[in-house]
């Protein structure tokens, strides 16, 4: 009996000591499992929140050219790097690289290059090379039916001159985040707001992006000459 009553508190004190040192491996484990999964959805999470929607159509109402709250409507589509744009007043299109950051005009006319993007390709354009982004989840809101997850995103370029540029997006949730309203936060107080309707996510007809291979060049906007010195009066 004495060795049954030795045997049983053996198992018990072994099994608790077991016990006791399972906790601190599950617990590595969970950490590990976790910081693997953070790891993970880090990457999978684009630095800049318009990387992420890269196959969609919509009505885009305003620009960054129209303070305040916008009125311009225009149909935007985007596959891949490539954004295809109405023009003013619904004459032509405009089809933007955002890898390059040029643009090609086509209507009736003769079709033209430049080596900027269109005025509607923003915010999607908003993104430089070398740049760097900060984001900050600032609450939640519902805007037009849509429950909104709302970010401030925050873009630095150090070339080819310093500038910063800071926006307030409204991530609709049943849009996969689509931005449905687009805020641009200007020191003085005169942002513009952009807002996007109809909002279509997949993939685009390839055929609505095909643009001449060669087009006429828009000419370079001309610089200013440097102020001559005044002369110091004698």
């Amino acid at each position: 009996m004495l060795r049954l009553i030795s045997a049983i508190l053996l198992a018990v004190c072994v099994v608790a000591s077991l016990q006791a040192q399972a906790p601190p491996e599950v617990a590595q484990k969970e950490k590990e499992r976790d910081a693997t999964g953070q790891a993970a959805a880090s990457a999978a999470k684009p630095q800049f929140p318009l990387d992420a929607f890269t196959e969609f159509s919509a009505v885009m109402v305003g620009s960054i050219m129209e303070p305040g709250e916008g009125t311009a409507e225009g149909h935007i589509y985007r596959s891949g790097k490539l954004m295809r744009m109405e023009g003013p007043e619904g004459h032509g299109y405009f089809i933007t690289d955002l890898s390059t950051r040029e643009t090609f005009g086509l209507s009736t006319a003769p079709c033209v290059h430049d080596s900027h993007p269109f005025i509607r390709a923003s915010p999607f354009s908003a993104l430089k090379p070398g740049s760097t982004v900060e984001r900050t989840a600032t609450g939640k809101e519902t805007l037009n039916g849509h429950s909104c997850q709302i970010e401030e995103v925050t873009i630095s370029s150090a070339k080819p001159v310093p500038s910063t540029v800071k926006m307030r997006l409204w991530e609709a949730e049943d849009l996969q985040g689509f931005p449905i309203k687009v805020e641009f936060l200007r020191p003085d107080g005169h942002g513009a707001t952009i807002r996007y309707k109809n909002v279509v996510l997949g993939p685009q007809d390839p055929t609505l992006f095909i643009h001449p291979k060669s087009c006429e060049a828009l000419p370079e906007h001309p610089k200013k000459a440097p102020a001559k010195a005044t002369p110091a009066a004698k």
